[in-house]
């Protein structure tokens, strides 16, 4: 067996990110593993989380949180959920090595897989490579519009961080992957992507959300010990806490 696993929206959550990779390792039948951006921002970890994936050669893309690092800044005055306070403390958190890894991120990839054509990328973009800010209604008018250029069979994608799945009437599937790293409880996850014809002659799709207990304690210690702006937002916003848990 040959499948795919997928993550993305890791935000800065080291213990997530960490108990995702080993897990995937683990698994012989997983022989790619795609990260569809947003590794950084509202953790205490960005660099880090930056550092594991590039070791561990994972495929990653550029999610707009990156790209805020490197280009597009005039857009960040506008942004009300994420202050240029907390974008220059992450910034500046941020090593040359780090932007480097950031400017070799693709803004999307997409593969020929067992005869289906299946792309990943963090969400839409404009004709100008920036992401779109935006989330428009997850509808199966909205999704095909959004991702028509990508001419793909299956979009994973992130931004979004609620986990959806829409197929619309060509039978094209949309898969919003959800936040990894922004979770409210002990566990984190991915997605494990196959096709088979188990089934029949019929190929068919096998698309499994696996749960992971990570050290979530660990975690918001080091959030909560943290001088990054805004983190008490964050931490009620993200992980479902206040200042304390």
């Amino acid at each position: 067996m040959m499948a795919i696993a997928v993550f993305g929206d890791i935000h800065g959550n080291l213990e997530a990110l960490d108990a995702i990779i080993k897990h995937i390792k683990k698994n012989r039948d997983i022989k790619q593993t795609y990260f569809i951006g947003d590794a950084i921002t509202f953790g205490p970890d960005s660099s880090a989380c930056l550092k594991m994936l590039k070791a561990h050669k994972i495929h990653c893309l550029m999610g707009n949180h990156e790209q805020r690092m490197v280009k597009y800044d005039k857009s960040i005055r506008t942004k009300t959920y994420l202050n240029n306070e907390h974008i220059e403390h992450v910034f500046n958190s941020l090593d040359s090595d780090d932007l480097e890894f950031i400017r070799s991120m693709q803004l999307e990839d997409v593969i020929n897989y067992k005869g289906f054509k299946v792309a990943f990328t963090h969400y839409s973009h404009d004709a100008a490579g920036a992401v779109r800010e935006d989330r428009d209604d997850f509808t199966e008018k909205t999704l095909t519009k959004l991702f028509s250029y990508l001419h793909a069979d299956v979009v994973f994608f992130g931004h979004i961080h609620a986990r959806k799945i829409i197929i619309d009437e060509q039978g094209r599937s949309f898969i919003c992957n959800g936040a990894s790293g922004c979770v409210k409880g002990t566990k984190t996850f991915y997605t494990y992507f196959d096709i088979n014809r188990k089934l029949g002659d019929d190929p068919n799709f096998d698309i499994y959300r696996v749960d992971i207990t990570f050290n979530r304690r660990k975690f918001l210690d080091k959030l909560e010990a943290s001088d990054m702006p805004q983190k008490e937002q964050y931490m009620k916003f993200c992980y479902g806490v206040g200042a304390k848990d």
